[in-house]
């Protein structure tokens, strides 16, 4: 379908030309700021060590000429707890009745919340291009999923028996 066949004004077009425009530039920069992204990642777990053995000797912190870097707050191991899965696994352990109450509290917290619709955008010149990969490239993906999948379960297995051996 084409625009012109349902004979859009002229300022519905000049705001969805604009709007590929932005998309095109918001993707620019999310890429180069993905890459710095990396790279300051990188760099922090090289320096976080040097910094935390820092703090052990008394020292707060490194300064060059142009910059002062501190260790704001010292790593720590801290507790997780699952709650969905303990709660999915304490419904198999408890009687029926129990488990009904329990099934109704979890319908009493239920919240509906809207997701709003998404728009997506493209070059012209990019979508015949991307048909053609995605043609090329679905096989394979299902490939690579059906292998790993089999990896997975074979890992599973691998650690069954290691339970069962030692």
């Amino acid at each position: 379908m084409r625009l012109n066949e349902f004979k859009f004004e002229r300022d519905i077009e000049s705001k969805i030309d604009e709007f590929g425009i932005l998309s095109d530039k918001i993707d620019k920069v999310k890429m180069e700021l993905s890459e710095l992204s990396n790279r300051y990642k990188e760099i922090e777990g090289e320096l976080r060590p040097t910094l935390e053995q820092l703090t052990i000797q008394n020292q707060k912190s490194i300064q060059t000429k142009k910059y002062l870097v501190t260790l704001k707050r010292m790593g720590y191991n801290r507790d997780n707890f699952k709650y969905k899965e303990s709660f999915e696994e304490s419904l198999t352990k408890v009687n029926q009745q129990t488990k009904k109450v329990l099934e109704d509290i979890l319908q009493s917290t239920k919240t509906v919340s809207r997701v709003v619709s998404t728009i997506g955008v493209q070059r012209m010149d990019e979508i015949s291009l991307k048909s053609m990969l995605k043609k090329l490239v679905s096989p394979f993906k299902k490939l690579f999923s059906r292998l790993k999948m089999n990896t997975k379960s074979i890992d599973g297995l691998n650690g069954v028996l290691k339970r069962m051996v030692g």
